[in-house]
């Protein structure tokens, strides 16, 4: 075993480039046959001159004769993630150069591939903040440099190739720099983590610089936050202390069964958005956010809704086997989006004291409204995924209101004793990750099985009809008045009515 790990070291130190005399070390042959008893490796090397270039170095087993990165995103860009790798250089087993072409959707073949691993080099050129226009949907699921260092995105810097587990991933980079990720840290090695399977390399993200880090736990879930930029380092202790109640309040609410490490990627930016990458939540603040958290001296409510939502998709649906596979994806959009994040972002907030009710009900009649201006007669929840970027007020603002008003009519029906996050409790235990897939039908079964008919029937008709959703009815039902572009509490209100209410402000 000693003369295993000795045999690795030295394959670690020679694919590095460390100053050694090579007569040292083995033939690249001897070298693949340690490798191939060992699960697929990635070294990362970043220079501080150059911070803006990764250079990666690997040994993995093709798919095939394949080699590819993770398409499975909207970006618009023409040749994909490809767009900013250059020199792909692969050597198999017998230490022989094979002839790398490139193919679509960010795919290499390599040319004269028999079998077992290979050595893999090639470099990604960080550019992706700096496209006119921007890549679509932001640079925050891709890639982007502050004054403190480089974020990446798992999906835009590796190359795998057949699906492997317990991959391992070492960084070079300068001595005064960290890494944040959500990947597990090797026991005694600072800059050395391990990934369960190369789909979770592919969904996570890292920041690697002199960034601020923190973390948090809330049962068997714990968060590193990562805070870079001036203006973020700055406010980093009341950013921690906002997004610990979030953090909190989701792991009480939801019961979810999500046993693992997540990472928040915060930094100060040009301009302000965010993205959710598995276990990984990444977020941009802008000059203009900047100056009114300044103001507010703590986060906004905007980024405080926006970290709430991101957070949520971590703790729901991110955890759930959803059946999104061929052209399935786009009718989960409102669900994961509206439904379900937007729902919970704004519930969390007034929950925990960031909103009040008066400036909750504000909010929730702004996006009503905004809703309304889309309803169009022919556009449904469902069928806006197709083009959610087109229909991105039905996609989150229909999504909410749905949410909304199923719940007031839920907690009407059950006079109080259940409500919607029963819903989502009750779809994270029935059908987690990598267990029975969820589909649409399954929802509205589930909505049957815990509310009865009239909710479950009521729950289909919001999502499936292109008719407005009755939001203002619904409101009625807890007491609500909507009067002169205001929503409160009615003075004629039921105490029964009152009860209700205040269940939903509190719980």
């Amino acid at each position: 075993m000693k003369k295993l790990s000795v045999l690795y070291l030295l394959f670690v130190l020679q694919i590095t480039g460390c100053k050694t005399d090579r007569e040292d070390f083995q033939t690249l042959e001897d070298r693949f046959i340690v490798a191939s008893n060992l699960n697929d490796e990635y070294i990362i090397t970043i220079n501080e001159a150059q911070p803006r270039l990764a250079n990666v170095t690997a040994i993995l087993h093709p798919n095939g004769d394949i080699i590819q990165m993770n398409e499975f995103n909207e970006h618009g860009l023409e040749n994909g993630w490809a767009t900013f790798v250059e020199n792909v250089q692969v050597n198999d087993k017998q230490g022989r150069s094979l002839k790398v072409k490139a193919k679509e959707n960010s795919q290499w073949k390599l040319q004269g591939y028999k079998e077992g691993k290979i050595n893999l080099s090639y470099s990604v050129r960080l550019g992706h903040d700096l496209l006119v226009p921007a890549i679509r949907g932001g640079d925050n699921g891709a890639a982007y440099r502050n004054e403190d260092g480089v974020m990446w995105a798992g999906r835009a810097l590796f190359i795998g190739g057949k699906s492997s587990t317990n991959i391992h991933i070492k960084f070079n980079i300068p001595e005064n720099w960290n890494v944040t990720t959500q990947w597990r840290k090797l026991k005694g090695e600072e800059k050395t983590f391990e990934v369960d399977k190369t789909k979770d390399l592919f969904y996570s993200a890292f920041f690697a610089g002199t960034h601020k880090h923190t973390e948090l736990t809330t049962g068997n879930v714990s968060l590193r936050i990562a805070m870079s930029g001036k203006f973020t380092d700055e406010m980093s202790q009341k950013i921690k202390e906002q997004v610990a109640k979030y953090f909190e309040y989701y792991g009480n609410q939801y019961k979810s069964p999500l046993n693992a490490q997540m990472v928040l990627i915060m930094g100060d930016r040009n301009y302000s958005g965010g993205e959710v990458m598995g276990k990984a939540i990444s977020i941009s603040l802008s000059p203009e956010t900047k100056k009114e958290m300044a103001i507010n001296n703590g986060m906004t409510n905007r980024i405080s809704r926006l970290i709430a939502h991101e957070l949520f998709h971590s703790f729901a649906f991110d955890q759930l086997e959803v059946d999104d596979s061929d052209d399935s994806a786009p009718l989960y959009e409102w669900f994961n989006e509206g439904f379900g994040a937007e729902y919970g972002a704004f519930t969390a907030l007034v929950r925990t004291g960031v909103l009040t009710e008066a400036e909750f009900l504000d909010e929730i009649i702004y996006r009503m409204k905004e809703y309304q201006n889309e309803v169009n007669g022919k556009i449904t929840l469902v069928n806006a995924g197709n083009d959610k970027f087109k229909y991105s007020t039905t996609v989150y603002w229909g999504g909410l209101m749905a949410a909304i008003s199923l719940d007031f009519l839920i907690r009407d029906e059950t006079n109080g004793k259940k409500n919607l996050d029963d819903l989502w409790v009750y779809l994270l235990k029935t059908y987690p990750k990598n267990g029975e897939a969820l589909t649409l039908n399954k929802i509205y079964d589930a909505a049957l099985k815990l509310y009865g008919k009239k909710i479950a029937d009521a729950l289909r008709v919001y999502s499936n009809s292109p008719d407005e959703i009755p939001f203002f009815e619904n409101a009625k039902l807890m007491g609500l008045n909507y009067e002169n572009g205001k929503m409160t509490l009615a003075k004629k209100a039921t105490e029964r009515q009152k009860k209700q209410w205040f269940g939903f402000l509190n719980k």
